[in-house]
């Protein structure tokens, strides 16, 4: 791969992608290694410096295999909810080098086509008793499956069919109804909780968005009257939570983007009244005034969409 770097920069960073790469074939070392990993990503700058090193990372040998024995180790704790602090951070380090992997397109597709999701799903499908560490591990398979879901390049209508036959598509709605539900459950007093749950919903939002402003997205959405229904129950609820808990500017943006786009299948697909039946009033009363006026764009979409909804001809 190209590399804009001076030659002396780009072979030390080179040298140490290798030495970190051969560490973690040592298990005895791997906990720190993987630490120093995370933190190596974290100085990569640029783009372009970490799909480098997501390539490097992605074709090395046995690196993948590595960080899959670290996801499949802590799966017993899953099933007694004994999960420790310091052993979802661990794992977390491993589904960061993974998501850097991510950086590159050739590993986006390679890992999809590897069924790398499927070794994920068991944390988010656990709904009861999710303690403060397996929330990190949520948001951080979160955050992983958002860095596969770009649908804009050469690869990208095949990451969206293989995505959508890794069943994230109800996965998603699934963390965001339990997330609205523990928030609920979380006191005040307990801020960071609260946090990582609500970043949670946001980025299982955003893939939901993601997938819905892609025609073939649609269409899956719509193709089961259960599935459609489902989807636009789920956002209602999550918009009801917005009351107590003020969403970001970017949160409220994903969730207008998601009605944007079911609004405008609506006509086709002859499920109008569905969308109007369960849509949130609140969304185009302008009850998020103080996000509105931080954000000039979503007033534009807040304003299109009341017109969808008044059975104006979607744009």
């Amino acid at each position: 791969m190209s590399n804009n770097l001076p030659a002396s920069t780009f072979s030390e960073r080179r040298y140490r992608t290798e030495q970190l790469i051969m560490n973690l074939r040592e298990s005895s070392i791997r906990e720190n290694v993987l630490i120093e990993l995370n933190n190596f990503i974290i100085e990569q700058s640029t783009e372009a410096m970490r799909m480098d090193l997501g390539f490097h990372l992605w074709n090395s040998e046995l690196t993948l295999t590595i960080l899959l024995q670290e996801v499949v180790a802590v799966y017993p704790k899953l099933l007694d909810s004994t999960l420790a602090m310091a052993e979802s951070t661990r794992l977390c380090n491993a589904l960061n080098v993974i998501q850097c992997m991510a950086s590159h397109p050739n590993a986006r597709i390679g890992l999809l086509k590897a069924n790398i999701p499927y070794f994920l799903y068991p944390f988010l499908r656990i709904s009861e008793n999710v303690m403060r560490p397996l929330q990190f591990v949520k948001l951080t398979i979160l955050n992983l499956i958002a860095a596969l879901a770009k649908f804009d390049e050469s690869y990208g209508q095949e990451i969206l069919l293989l995505l959508l036959d890794t069943q994230v598509f109800s996965l998603c709605l699934l963390c965001i109804h339990h997330g609205d539900q523990l928030i609920r459950k979380v006191r005040p007093a307990y801020s960071d909780m609260r946090f990582i749950i609500r970043n949670a919903s946001t980025v299982a939002t955003l893939i939901l968005m993601k997938i819905l402003m892609q025609e073939k997205g649609l269409k899956y959405c719509c193709a089961l009257p259960a599935r459609f229904l489902l989807v636009i129950q789920v956002l209602h609820q999550l918009v009801d939570t917005f009351a107590s808990e003020i969403p970001s500017s970017q949160q409220l943006k994903n969730v207008v983007q998601c009605y944007l786009s079911l609004s405008r299948v609506a006509w086709a697909g002859g499920v109008y009244d569905a969308v109007r039946t369960y849509f949130p009033l609140q969304l185009i009363d302008y009850k998020f005034g103080i996000i509105i006026r931080d954000d000039p764009e979503i007033p534009i979409m807040l304003h299109q969409l009341e017109l969808n909804l008044t059975r104006q001809p979607p744009q």
